[in-house]
């Protein structure tokens, strides 16, 4: 991950870059951060090597955070962006821009509480924006936006890979060998030969063990993972809300 800082007090940018670099790690998220005081130089950075998030400082000299954020929209960036700010008044504001959160300067909760809270929200909604790259075995190389596969499906020495629209790629491999590799991403195993992307499931029904998916598809809940993928489900939807 790319993480990107900027308030007018160098000071403050340092300090709020220092929590959310912790505040990643702590989750094991790798994250790069740099920190900011000039809007300029941050989007000088942002056009060489483009950050995944952004924390903006609203009111700045020069370039406020809603000048960076209306010049990135503008040039069409899907860059998520958490306002900073001791103006509460300026949040209904910022809804043009589209941020994900607000971290509010003044609101008595200190930015070490604040910050992992926002973070733990922030992990899972970038592993969805991340792209992988999977071998169809008619036509070759495809790449998937991981939010848009709804599940995987083990069929024989093959992986239907379901994604939005009703598009199915069918891969050669082996879904134990997957469940590490998209775990990171937010996916549960709840049966030998599925794995579910928990930001599609719309209902678990343990006793019933089934999962309902994005499109009504149900798919089973294996007997002896049926603790396993409560337990996922129950800590993602901790961590979405």
């Amino acid at each position: 991950m790319r993480a990107g800082v900027c308030d007018d007090s160098m000071e403050l940018s340092q300090k709020i870059a220092e929590i959310v670099k912790n505040s990643f790690e702590n989750i094991g998220v790798s994250c790069e951060v740099e920190a900011f005081s000039d809007g300029s130089e941050l989007l000088k950075n942002h056009a060489l090597k483009p950050y995944d998030v952004l924390f903006l400082d609203i009111d700045m000299p020069g370039l406020s955070g809603f000048d960076i954020a209306r010049r990135l929209r503008f040039e069409g960036s899907d860059c998520i962006i958490v306002f900073v700010t001791s103006h509460s008044e300026l949040v209904y504001d910022s809804f043009d821009f589209q941020p994900f959160n607000f971290i509010r300067k003044s609101s008595g909760l200190p930015l070490e509480k604040s910050i992992p809270k926002i973070v733990e929200k922030l992990s899972a909604r970038l592993m969805q924006s991340k792209t992988v790259t999977v071998v169809d075995r008619d036509s070759g190389k495809v790449t998937l936006r991981v939010g848009d596969i709804i599940y995987i499906e083990s069929s024989g020495h093959y992986l239907i890979y379901n994604a939005a629209g009703g598009e199915k790629i069918i891969s050669r491999g082996i879904i134990s060998e997957r469940e590490e590799f998209f775990g990171e991403y937010g996916f549960a195993r709840v049966h030998k030969g599925f794995l579910v992307n928990l930001s599609h499931v719309v209902r678990m029904n343990i006793q019933k063990r089934e999962v309902e998916l994005t499109g009504g598809v149900r798919v089973p809940i294996g007997k002896s993972l049926k603790n396993r993928a409560e337990e996922k489900y129950t800590l993602y939807l901790r961590r979405k809300s």
